[in-house]
């Protein structure tokens, strides 16, 4: 038996109501785990594993603007179905703040409300510790289209936006199991958007340098050069030619050239007035 019944009414039509059943707890139910298939699209759901999550578009009532699938997208995701009516989520709500803050700024969770009114939605999120997002769900229209059947049901989404573990109902554990797949899910390759941004910012090239900063390069780098002796315009020392090697590869020995005549003596002077 579902948690929706329908009532007919003669002033607003069909509309869909919740009832409380034995949907909400319950005996712990294994939890579905990734399956073969791949993502691709599903707008219209059920929200299934191994499949996107269904369309969802919600404001929050605690202030944390709007929530929707593409805002989900490139990071690993918490979306829990409640009720203020629901004991067990009572329980969640504590366990999922603690994840929340675990995993703050790599784990997006938020928490959908499927009352009738969104009367005391953010009230009791309030007082159950729960600073994440809040939503209410405006008709049952989200719930509707994902095919929630119990309270709290709880959707772990990767970070393509992939619904990978599917929790139905709050039990003993449970949080401990949550985190163990958060884990899994953080160590992944990064996708959707997170994966573009890291790329494109991982490619970038810095600006080639102004005009000014070539020239002042440049006057550097010839600095450097005439401090290791290098050849620069502006040094005016050079090295002394080098002597070129006579016959056989040997330099000539400096001294008298071959077949010079010695150097005679030369005669003393005459002494003056004679």
């Amino acid at each position: 038996m579902g948690w929706f019944r329908t009532r007919a009414s003669a002033a607003v039509g069909l509309t869909f109501v919740l009832a409380v059943t034995s949907g909400c707890g319950g005996s712990k139910p294994t939890p579905m785990t990734p399956t073969e298939g791949g993502s691709g699209s599903n707008d219209k759901g059920p929200a299934e594993v191994g499949k996107a999550a269904p369309d969802l578009a919600v404001k929050t009532v605690n202030g944390k603007g709007e929530i929707t699938r593409d805002s989900l997208a490139g990071k690993v995701a918490i979306v829990d179905f409640w009720a203020t009516w629901c004991g067990p989520c009572k329980q969640s709500f504590p366990k999922l703040e603690e994840l929340a803050k675990q995993n703050q700024g790599k784990v997006q969770v938020v928490g959908i409300s499927v009352d009738d009114k969104s009367d005391g939605v953010a009230d009791f999120a309030k007082s159950n510790g729960a600073t994440f997002a809040i939503g209410w769900d405006d008709g049952h229209a989200i719930a509707n289209r994902w095919k929630v059947d119990s309270m709290p049901t709880t959707y772990i989404l990767d970070s393509s936006g992939t619904i990978r573990y599917i929790h139905a109902g709050y039990h003993d554990g449970e949080a401990d199991t949550i985190a163990k797949e958060l884990a899994t899910l953080s160590a992944e390759p990064a996708s959707g958007k997170a994966k573009s941004e890291t790329a494109s910012t991982d490619t970038a090239t810095p600006p080639p340098p102004s005009g000014d900063g070539d020239k002042a390069g440049d006057k550097t780098a010839g600095d450097k050069t005439a401090a290791a002796g290098g050849d620069d315009s502006g040094d005016k020392t050079e090295e002394p030619p080098k002597k070129k090697p006579g016959k056989g590869g040997k330099p000539k020995p400096a001294g008298k050239k071959p077949g010079a005549k010695p150097a005679g003596k030369k005669k003393p002077a005459a002494p003056a007035g004679q």
